[in-house]
C-alpha cells in the first residue's frame, strides 16, 4: 500500500525528533548537564539533515540498483494526444506491467 507525501513527512519529522531526544538523553545521562544535552541535540539536529541529504543525493546518483521506467525507451518529440493512450497501454502491455 502507497501513502501520501503528507504522512512520510510526518514520519519522517516524528523519527527526526526521537532521535534527536534519544542523542539528547544519552548525552545528559553521561554527562548530567542538561545545557550541553540541549545544545548537542541541536547541533545533532542540523548536523544529520545536511549528511542525510548529502547522502541521499549521492545515492540518487547512482544508478545500481535502480528500475527504469516502463517507457524510457518510448522516444517522444512531441505533446502527447489523447489517441497516443492505445500506444502507451500497449507497450506496457508488453514489458508485464498491464
Amino acid at each position: 500500500m502507497r501513502e501520501f507525501h503528507k504522512r512520510s513527512l510526518v514520519k519522517a519529522i516524528c523519527w527526526r525528533a526521537l532521535a534527536t531526544a534519544t542523542t539528547m538523553a544519552v548525552v545528559f545521562i553521561f554527562t548530567k548537564r542538561f545545557a550541553l544535552a540541549m545544545q548537542v541535540g541541536a547541533v545533532e539536529v542540523v548536523a544529520k539533515l545536511i549528511f542525510y541529504y548529502l547522502h541521499e543525493r549521492l545515492w540518487n546518483a547512482i544508478a545500481w540498483g535502480k528500475l527504469q521506467h516502463p517507457l524510457t525507451g518510448l522516444a517522444v518529440s512531441r505533446e502527447l494526444e489523447p489517441d497516443h493512450l492505445e500506444e502507451v497501454r500497449k507497450r506496457l502491455e508488453e514489458l508485464g506491467y498491464l
